[in-house]
């Protein structure tokens, strides 16, 4: 038996990868400079299995060149506002996370997904915490790019 969130419903998260392109469009229509990020991989943090006292939210590994390209946007630039798209289907929460760098007029847009049962550890801390974060990290696992959400609610399922 497979336990990956996407199990069943693969064909809703290529649709949320279209619609993060899509996203991504209306955004250089609108004079925005873009950064797609094409996750191999999303984990709730902590997960179920596992109580951490340090990192919580959502980590996403990322090819590398995507990483380099969102470390370098994110290196001595503030991204200070945010969008969240959100569906659920099957028990799994959808996600397309636009982080915006309003003084560079750029902004990174992120596909999500994470499985409702699989993040009760992670609702609970963020809301302990009263934000969220979304780490961004390359596959060796040595560094990772934060993004910080300050109103959790909009991540979490309906």
């Amino acid at each position: 038996m497979d336990n990956h969130p996407l199990t069943g419903v693969l064909d809703v998260w290529e649709g949320v990868v279209e619609d993060m392109e899509a996203t991504a469009a209306e955004y250089r229509d609108e004079g925005w400079e873009t950064l797609e990020l094409h996750p191999g991989d999303v984990n709730a943090l902590p997960s179920v299995q596992e109580r951490r006292d340090g990192q919580f939210g959502l980590t996403v590994l990322v090819p590398g060149d995507e990483y380099e390209a969102v470390s370098s946007w994110v290196d001595g630039s503030e991204f200070d506002e945010y969008e969240v798209f959100r569906a659920q289907e099957g028990g799994v929460v959808f996600l397309v996370l636009a982080t915006k760098s309003t003084a560079t007029n750029r902004v990174v847009l992120t596909p999500l997904y994470y499985g409702v049962e699989d993040a009760q550890m992670m609702v609970e801390r963020a809301t302990e915490e009263g934000q969220m974060q979304v780490h961004v990290r390359p596959l060796s696992d040595d560094e990772h790019v934060t993004f910080t959400q300050t109103d959790p609610e909009l991540l979490f399922p309906e």
